[in-house]
């Protein structure tokens, strides 16, 4: 069998296959803080690094482990009951600016197709920015001006049309005047308007919801997800499952019995 010899010349030329190591399995381990502290000090990565890595991962970690655990646990929870009991009084007074809500068709009487609720606002009384992510929304103003922010911009809506939101956009509702106005709103499918303001209505008669915070931090979570009502300036993917998620652990305990009177 003849052997076939190389020049010095001849082997610096042959192509040498250089074999990369993936970094992906080292970055999904730095996703995990217990060893990724390990990973990182034991590699040659500048001090630098380790120390910023070291600082803040470590608060990352417990919001993100925390947040998990939050919302893996409320998934074994019951679902969040956004009824009403059977209710003889169709209108409530928010003592605080003496307006008032008229509930025009409920959840139940229209076999949670829609609701229907005639809202008195006072001078320049309203809501912020919000959305929506299960039902749309329809404005029509029976008295006064009140102007409808969608999409970045506001519109000032007079009695006779209606405006419509869909789901998932951003708005709010404001009165333009310096006077009481009077506003039609609809949702539709039926969520829980209703609950919604017969319990914070109840609160701030009360004395226990002031500047739009309940006294009671689980009180808060409660009122946003019998509503559906999701804020600006936070991802949709963290807020929604957290939200949602805490309002089940509040009723679970039991927390949710204090509002009992406002809407039983």
């Amino acid at each position: 069998m003849k052997t076939q010899t190389f020049t010095p010349e001849a082997i610096e030329k042959i192509p040498v296959r250089v074999v990369k190591r993936s970094k992906w399995p080292y970055r999904l381990w730095l996703l995990f803080y217990p060893v990724g502290i390990f990973k990182i000090w034991k590699s040659n990565t500048k001090i630098g690094w380790k120390l910023l890595y070291s600082l803040l991962g470590f608060p990352l970690f417990i919001i993100g482990f925390s947040y998990l655990c939050i919302v893996g646990f409320a998934l074994f929870l019951p679902t969040l009951d956004r009824s009403v009991g059977v209710r003889t009084d169709r209108t409530i007074i928010n003592k605080e600016g003496n307006y008032s809500a008229t509930f025009v068709k409920t959840g139940l009487e229209t076999n949670n197709a829609y609701e229907l609720v005639q809202v008195e606002l006072e001078p320049n009384g309203g809501n912020d920015w919000h959305y929506h992510n299960r039902f749309t929304e329809e404005f029509t103003v029976l008295k006064g001006v009140v102007n409808i922010g969608h999409d970045g911009k506001a519109t000032a809506l007079r009695p006779g049309p209606t405006y419509a939101v869909s789901k998932n956009k951003m708005h709010y509702f404001k009165n333009a005047l310096n006077e009481r106005s009077l506003l039609l709103v609809k949702i539709t499918p039926a969520g829980g308007l209703e609950k919604t303001l017969r319990v914070a209505y109840g609160l701030i008669n009360d004395g226990l919801l002031k500047n739009d915070m309940t006294e009671n931090p689980w009180h808060m979570c409660l009122l946003l997800a019998y509503s559906e009502s999701y804020l600006p300036d936070m991802p949709s993917w963290f807020q929604e499952p957290l939200i949602n998620a805490l309002a089940k652990i509040a009723q679970w305990k039991g927390e949710d019995r204090a509002l009992y009177k406002y809407f039983k």
